[in-house]
């Protein structure tokens, strides 16, 4: 073997042991921590009342009647919402009903029976029911303040049949239409 390729070979050798020994020489001590189970999820905004079907289904009213019906309306999301209250559009009762919507507390009996429901506050004034509100904008505002996850309302419904004083002024049937209420939550 020539001289040169000898030298080669150690150089070689040596710069491979070197490696090997430099590996060792630079190691150090190590250590890690983790951190399992990481995720993003969205906040919810949900809405439910314990109320199924109509409210109110009221017929055979005169002159003087009022019908009242309550509803518990519950904010079931995680986010900070505020609960509005509005009817379908296309009422046109004009002013033979009016409306009233009071928030409170009830104890005792079934909704849409209002038992021994307590007014604390009005969320519609009385007026009539064809000039309510028909969007979540113009809507009325159920609690006043945020809902947070779980809280409720429970709702007062008085409908009353005006009192018209003109003789024979309501000599046929006269109804509001089918209509629907929607409580409409929405994050702040």
């Amino acid at each position: 073997m020539s001289k040169m390729k000898q030298h080669a070979k150690r150089l070689l050798t040596l710069g491979l042991a070197l490696g090997l020994l430099g590996s060792g020489v630079f190691a150090a001590f190590t250590a890690t921590t983790a951190n399992s189970g990481n995720q993003i999820q969205s906040g919810s905004v949900a809405v439910s009342s314990d109320v199924t079907g109509a409210i109110y289904d009221a017929s055979g009213l005169k002159p003087g009647d009022t019908v009242t019906k309550c509803i518990n309306v519950t904010h079931t999301g995680t986010l900070a919402s505020t609960v509005k209250a509005y009817m379908s559009a296309g009422v046109t009762s004009g002013t033979l009903y009016n409306l009233k919507i009071e928030r409170g507390t009830q104890t005792t009996g079934t909704r849409p029976d209002c038992g021994d429901f307590s007014p604390t506050a009005t969320v519609k004034a009385d007026g009539p029911i064809g000039t309510t509100a028909t969007t979540y904008a113009t809507g009325y505002d159920i609690k006043g303040s945020a809902f947070a996850e779980n809280d409720n309302v429970i709702l007062r419904f008085t409908i009353t049949h005006n009192d018209d004083t003109t003789a024979n002024a309501h000599t046929s049937v006269t109804s509001t239409g089918s209509h629907t209420w929607t409580f409409e939550a929405q994050n702040n």
